[in-house]
């Protein structure tokens, strides 16, 4: 059954994706054209503010998410019936919160804007207030949805967002050729995500009638406690997040300027459609990690851990030369009609992409830690981790510019994340000496970066033998990419026990697929 689900989820995440993809796509386009540069230096800086703001939520669903697990598996209705009330109040009280800060925010949003805008503060000011009501009214009805994805059904969420994600982008392309208006698109945004949480609640409600037997009642006091405990260092492993991740473009907003930050919202765009994409991949295991750590002995958590993480770096890795062959070519050719130069130089990319790989091969010992409930062991490692990324980020910008911001960031993650993830998760969740991780990561990493560079090369060649320019050096750039680079991690993998245990589930699920269409159509 956790097969099964997880091979849904990832259907639904596939399906969901490449629409996103696709209609994402059209909409960035036509804003780069339709827009202004400041107008982009705008939407990521404010997303980052009020994913700043998120702080006060202080990790309590993946808290609550990692004790919905067991009563879940037990089928114990009760239980989960108190724990999605305390859910609730919580989350109540986080919507409180995050509006009265964001409020609290709005005399100073000039201190985040460096030099002078062509928007003006008030137009400024209606734009922020818009980003802060969508974030506000997630937490009203968004935390329903943890129940579904802890029944290892995710992807019935995920074909709601879908619907009206497609709803969303198809209206935004409509008022961006037609109106050419930024605050009729941020409005049919948060009608669209406000719609999608009220619907998955309603979902919820169906699919888990004994959630409104008894609205009122809550977990015990030693469950509370327990709750407690997992809340206080979730917010820590929340704050080092937020802090590290979402900081880059204030920083560079406040240092830098809105056109630089501009700029990088069109390489977060693709990274963070690639991110989705992968996340998909690993999130479509992670409820069924959370049921197979209540189920299963440590070996067989951590065969399968292994497997995903060679799953991880091939993916990743890929994504990585993806990333470094592209970028610049992709972006300039694709911005080639719009006013302005949107591309920043190599050393800038390497360190952008630098930080990406580092984040992506922490993905699945990250979805392993939390599955298996031992963020407690490392909850003062996100402390560490913010202010060594702070201070580098700020001396290093002011010396060198940019650069600086992505360094520091870099420098964080290697100071602290690095080696104190791993060593928890081995040490707790698999009773093993982390020094076979190192190892790994020191393996695959080297791999990746001579295969890369070696497709650099190549990619390079074959582009110059061929003259060709814009839209087809994109794509036989791509080409050759992809065939080069996963023939040879084929060739050098295909009969490791990692490779076997991966390619064995993907074709039991496809066989099983093609059966249970060929059963629907017979009938």
């Amino acid at each position: 059954m956790r097969t099964k689900n997880s091979f849904f989820n990832f259907l639904a995440n596939t399906g969901s994706h490449i629409i996103n993809v696709i209609l994402s796509f059209i909409v960035r386009t036509i804003f780069v054209y339709v827009l202004s540069q400041e107008y982009l230096g705008v939407n990521g800086l404010f997303g980052n503010i009020l994913t700043v703001l998120s702080l006060a939520e202080l990790g309590i669903g993946g808290a609550m998410t990692f004790h919905l697990y067991k009563p879940i598996a037990e089928g114990n209705e009760e239980s989960i019936r108190q724990l999605m009330n305390l859910y609730k109040r919580l989350y109540t009280i986080v919507a409180i919160v995050v509006a009265a800060m964001g409020l609290a925010l709005v005399p100073f949003l000039d201190i985040f804007v460096n030099g002078e805008t062509s928007m003006g503060m008030q137009t400024l000011t209606i734009i922020y207030l818009l980003y802060l009501a969508n974030t506000v009214c997630s937490y009203l009805w968004g935390y329903k949805r943890a129940i579904i994805d802890g029944h290892q059904k995710a992807y019935i969420g995920t074909i709601y967002n879908t619907v009206f994600t497609m709803t969303q982008f198809v209206l935004q392309i409509i008022v961006l050729l037609a109106f050419k208006n930024f605050l009729l698109y941020l409005i049919i945004q948060i009608a669209c995500s406000i719609a999608t949480n009220i619907v998955v609640a309603r979902k919820a409600d169906k699919m888990f009638p004994y959630l409104k037997e008894d609205t009122k009642s809550l977990p015990s006091k030693e469950e509370k406690k327990k709750i407690g405990k997992s809340v206080g260092a979730m917010s820590l492993h929340k704050l080092g997040d937020v802090v590290v991740n979402n900081t880059d473009n204030l920083i560079m907003s406040a240092f830098v300027g809105l056109i630089s930050t501009g700029i990088y919202s069109n390489y977060q765009m693709i990274q963070a459609t690639v991110n989705t994409a992968l996340n998909g991949v690993f999130g479509a295991f992670t409820a069924s990690i959370g049921n197979l750590g209540a189920m299963e002995d440590k070996d067989r958590i951590y065969e399968v851990y292994k497997s995903l993480l060679f799953l991880g770096f091939w993916l990743y890795g890929f994504s990585t030369a993806a990333f470094i062959i592209l970028y610049n070519p992709f972006i300039a050719t694709w911005t080639s009609g719009a006013e302005g130069i949107f591309i920043f130089s190599m050393p800038v990319v390497l360190l952008i992409v630098a930080n990406y790989y580092v984040a992506g091969m922490r993905k699945v010992t990250l979805i392993f830690r939390d599955a298996l409930g031992l963020y407690w062991y490392d909850r003062y490692k996100p402390i560490a981790e913010v202010i060594i990324n702070l201070v580098f980020s700020l001396l290093l910008v002011v010396k060198i510019g940019i650069e600086g911001i992505f360094i520091g960031t870099l420098i964080s993650t290697m100071t602290t994340c690095f080696w104190i993830e791993p060593l928890v998760t081995y040490k707790y969740g698999f009773k093993k000496k982390v020094r076979s991780y190192f190892a790994y990561f020191a393996l695959y990493t080297a791999i990746v970066t001579v295969v890369t560079a070696f497709n650099y090369w190549l990619c390079d060649y074959v582009c110059s033998a061929l003259g060709v320019s814009g839209w087809l050096d994109v794509a036989v750039r791509a080409v050759v990419l992809t065939v080069v680079y996963n023939a040879i991690i084929l060739l050098m993998f295909f009969k490791t026990k990692e490779f076997r245990f991966i390619w064995g589930k993907a074709m039991g699920l496809l066989k099983g697929y093609i059966n249970r269409k060929k059963n629907i159509d017979g009938e």
